[in-house]
């Protein structure tokens, strides 16, 4: 987040936060949490959802505990003693997760199945603050349904199948398609497939109704193939149309050089009969 980013943020805060430069109020909310869970409860809510709306207005799936500790609500150099115990609290909520605790259907089986052990056994006291990314839960799973709009837009069945490529493209990125895959995994309504040919190939299945999908059959693999091969003729057909284009700006550009210099020979000539006016006289001499 640049310091345009930074400045935005802040700005966010001053207009959902009216008395936010009260240094009376800020003195309270920035306490750290003591005693009873009722004494300091409404103060976490106040931080819990200012997170959210932080986060859901400026579409960050990802949030960097760094940035909300030090950047987001500064005040002067003064941050709020809370936030770390906030950031825990919204954790075991579940308002917030780890990318670790997401399985990865990328990964074999044996593997996933031993990091959703290692997952539960660590579960019970995460160390959050120390995470360098955490994602928003509820962006997340409206991400989820965005993806899954906007392919029903384009396909008619109850699922369809498309290339990893496009799908990091739809999710705005490999690190949000990651997070939105494991997600969308997690609860049956998306399949990572890959095959092996003369090159590897990948490829996601993804629900789009409210049925969990089937398990991946040989016509799926077949299906994935066949688009993963038209998107590589496209692209190929795009990089010729760009060359084509290029070859006629260029030819258009020759063009126009030639028709440049052949009007500045004319001149040149045109001045050079100009230069030699008037035409030079011979006397003669008569002798009588």
């Amino acid at each position: 987040m640049d310091s345009a980013e930074e400045r935005a943020v802040r700005d966010f805060i001053a207009k959902e936060v009216p008395d936010w430069d009260d240094d009376v109020v800020s003195v309270a909310r920035f306490k750290a949490f003591s005693g009873q869970r009722s004494d300091w409860h409404p103060r976490f809510l106040f931080w819990r959802d200012l997170i959210l709306k932080v986060a859901t207005h400026f579409g960050l799936l990802f949030i960097k505990t760094s940035q909300v500790k030090s950047v987001w609500f500064n005040r002067g150099g003064l941050t709020p003693l809370c936030l770390d115990h906030v950031l825990s609290l919204m954790y075991n909520e579940g308002d917030l997760t780890r990318i670790v605790d997401l399985a990865d259907p990328t990964s074999g089986r044996l593997s996933q199945l031993f990091r959703k052990v290692s997952n539960l056994v660590a579960r019970s006291t995460p160390d959050i603050v120390s995470e360098e990314f955490v994602i928003l839960t509820s962006l997340l799973q409206s991400k989820a349904a965005e993806i899954v709009k906007h392919l029903s837009e384009s396909h008619w069945n109850s699922s369809c199948i498309i290339t990893m490529k496009k799908f990091q493209d739809i999710c705005g990125g490999p690190d949000e398609a990651s997070a939105i895959l494991r997600y969308m995994s997690g609860h049956g309504t998306a399949q990572y497939l890959s095959i092996s040919r003369k090159e590897f190939i990948e490829g996601v299945k993804v629900s789009l109704s409210a049925s969990t999908l089937s398990s991946i059959s040989n016509l799926d693999y077949d299906v994935l193939h066949l688009i993963w091969t038209t998107e590589k003729l496209q692209q190929q057909l795009d990089v010729i149309d760009k060359r084509y284009e290029s070859l006629i700006l260029l030819g258009q550009e020759s063009q126009r050089w030639l028709v440049y210099i052949q009007g500045t020979k004319n001149w040149s000539l045109d001045m050079q009969g100009r230069l030699s006016w008037p035409p030079r006289v011979e006397i003669s001499v008569h002798h009588f």
